[in-house]
């Protein structure tokens, strides 16, 4: 037990190394089916926030050409059958021999020696010379392209139009794109299993008047910082990261609960009937300083243990240690592993539709049960 949570505890470390280094931000550009075409790290310079100008022949045009004269500081795109002059820290634009005049917001620049253009390329000026529709959900970090007659998919319908006052969930799907996360015994990715269940969350939570929002929709990568993003910029309330967990025993199997405690102590409120208790001096210790929201992600985190309890194979565990990615969101968060792909009957479990389907059920009913509560306290802290 000892060396699974060490395990654990390693991995979820290392995710904290790896968000102290993750601090460029990504977009990701989507066809009009939400499948991914390219990812462009964004630079943001002179108030604006600026792309290489190769994305272009990567989301739109895999025959354009450039030519670009350093004397003259005049960029030439051949794009879609269009001929495009710009020059450099100009606003001008003209298409196809000066025939069309057009400016931008931001002017082209150079950035680290790269050639950039303003975002508002994209999506003001590609849609008045193309027959595409370009779109840009800041939320979520994406670029639509969709043909102009063909409706915008609506990849994530509940983004908060109305303030903070709104109970809203933020849903994060670990890992994603490159990122399999643990790969089960069948060759399942957790990647796809957490995307699965929090579609199902989603679902059951829209069902029940509970408002969601995923950090990621689809197959793709995410960073940390960009996670995180996606949770402030939509104000969200409550925040659960979905992950599964591994184990160098093929016997370690069940839920496992994480809150995020800078102190490092690890809480364990229930422990399994057949582990050592002696080999776990920590698990009686308490903290001795809450952060700002740790009372409140200690409460959800119980609340969840008692409402998934009948859908785990062991007694669930809640276990603090620190964990950058939830430390860094300003909201009552906990992380979730829903089982074990290196135990090969949680793998069967986690890769049975009917049994995510109940998890999700049961974790709706814990956030309802934790708005509701927090509704009460607040009642009675204004009385």
């Amino acid at each position: 037990m000892v060396r699974q949570l060490i395990l654990s505890t390693t991995i979820l470390l290392w995710s904290c190394i790896s968000y102290s280094f993750a601090q460029s931000s990504l977009v990701r550009f989507v066809d009009g089916s939400g499948k991914t075409l390219v990812q462009a790290e964004v630079t943001e310079q002179s108030g604006g926030l600026y792309l290489p100008v190769q994305t272009l022949r990567e989301a739109f045009d895999p025959g354009m050409k450039q030519q670009y004269s350093s004397l003259t500081k005049r960029l030439t795109l051949n794009l879609k059958g269009k001929q495009l002059h710009l020059r450099l820290e100009s606003l001008s634009v003209s298409v196809d021999s000066d025939e069309t005049k057009l400016s931008l917001s931001q002017p082209p620049l150079i950035i680290d020696g790269q050639l950039m253009l303003p975002l508002t390329f994209f999506t003001d000026l590609l849609p008045k010379i193309t027959d595409f529709g370009v779109t840009h959900n800041p939320l979520i970090q994406t670029i639509h392209i969709t043909e102009k007659d063909a409706p915008l998919p609506d990849l994530n319908p509940t983004l908060i139009t109305e303030g903070s006052e709104k109970f809203l969930v933020i849903l994060d799907p670990g890992h994603g794109g490159s990122d399999t996360g643990y790969l089960g015994s069948t060759r399942v990715a957790e990647k796809d299993i957490v995307l699965d269940l929090a579609k199902k969350i989603k679902e059951a939570a829209l069902q029940n008047q509970v408002e969601v929002v995923l950090t990621r929709d689809s197959d793709f990568e995410q960073r940390p910082k960009e996670r995180i993003d996606v949770a402030q910029k939509n104000q969200g309330k409550l925040f659960l990261s979905l992950h599964c967990n591994a184990s160098f025993s093929d016997r370690a199997a069940g839920i496992h609960l994480y809150v995020s405690n800078s102190l490092g102590i690890t809480q364990l409120d229930r422990l399994p009937t057949d582990v050592d208790k002696t080999s776990l001096p920590g698990a009686t210790m308490e903290a001795v300083s809450q952060e700002e929201y740790l009372a409140q992600s200690r409460r959800f985190g119980r609340i969840l243990q008692t409402e998934l309890e009948t859908l785990s194979p062991t007694p669930i565990l809640l276990t603090e240690i620190p964990l950058a990615t939830l430390a860094a969101v300003y909201m009552p968060s906990v992380l979730i592993e829903i089982g074990y792909l290196s135990n090969e009957a949680d793998e069967a479990r986690l890769t049975d539709a009917d049994n995510l389907a109940s998890i999700a059920k049961e974790i709706v009913e814990a956030i309802q049960t934790y708005i509701a509560e927090s509704d009460q306290a607040e009642e009675a802290a204004s009385d």
